[in-house]
């Protein structure tokens, strides 16, 4: 989830990784690492807890991992031409729909034997694509194909509702599988219903809207 972490503590996950640990009374460390690198050291101990991580991206089945309750949701956004009729996924059985390499759109759209895909380093080639007519249409993301397509010239050629995600997927904490492992997401869960309550992050399962107000935070 590029920008949303930072290395030097000013993405929006950092700030609400220290929220919901602020929430919690504990102190966190936080370090930015790869995913490989991550999970060997859940499995060894060397770390206790990581996020964000994705159903996509987890081997095997659910009941194999101890996670928390989602903190954020990413919204898998349909972006077409305005008046190709193109408006969802069934749409697409004779159309190409451009992704992005190393992007994630979930286990539903990845293992759907009618969608046929093409992909491309960034979101800018898909967005020339789609205007091109090369592609019928470019699943994408908030914010980031979003801001491909306002960067774009013959950005009110295009058509995209934030509100209607043709798939939300749940962002989380893995902790380690053991009591000790429990008894943290359990906590981060409680911490998180909190801020919910707060208003300090606002979460919609539905649309996949996702808010974290940190100037609330005290």
């Amino acid at each position: 989830m590029p920008g949303l972490l930072k290395a030097d503590g000013t993405g929006i996950f950092n700030k609400l990784n220290n929220a919901i640990f602020m929430e919690m009374s504990k102190d966190a460390e936080l370090t930015l690492t790869s995913l490989n690198r991550t999970r060997k050291g859940i499995k060894d101990g060397t770390f206790d807890v990581y996020f964000p991580e994705l159903w996509e991206n987890l081997p095997g089945e659910k009941h194999q991992y101890v996670v928390s309750r989602p903190i954020f949701y990413k919204r898998i956004i349909l972006f077409t031409l305005e008046g190709s009729g193109l408006l969802e996924l069934s749409d697409f059985e004779n159309e190409l729909l451009g992704v992005v390499q190393g992007f994630s759109y979930g286990r539903e759209i990845k293992s759907n034997p009618r969608l046929h895909f093409t992909s491309q380093e960034d979101d800018i080639v898909n967005i020339k694509l789609l205007l091109n007519k090369r592609i019928g249409g470019v699943l994408g993301g908030y914010p980031g194909t979003v801001i491909a397509v306002k960067k774009n010239d013959a950005a009110n050629k295009i058509h995209y509702n934030l509100d209607k995600p043709v798939a939300v997927l749940e962002s989380f904490y893995v902790c380690k599988n053991d009591a000790d492992g429990i008894k943290l997401c359990n906590g981060i869960n409680k911490a998180v219903e909190s801020l919910l309550r707060k208003g300090i992050l606002e979460l919609n399962d539905d649309t996949g809207f996702s808010r974290f107000n940190p100037q609330e935070h005290n």
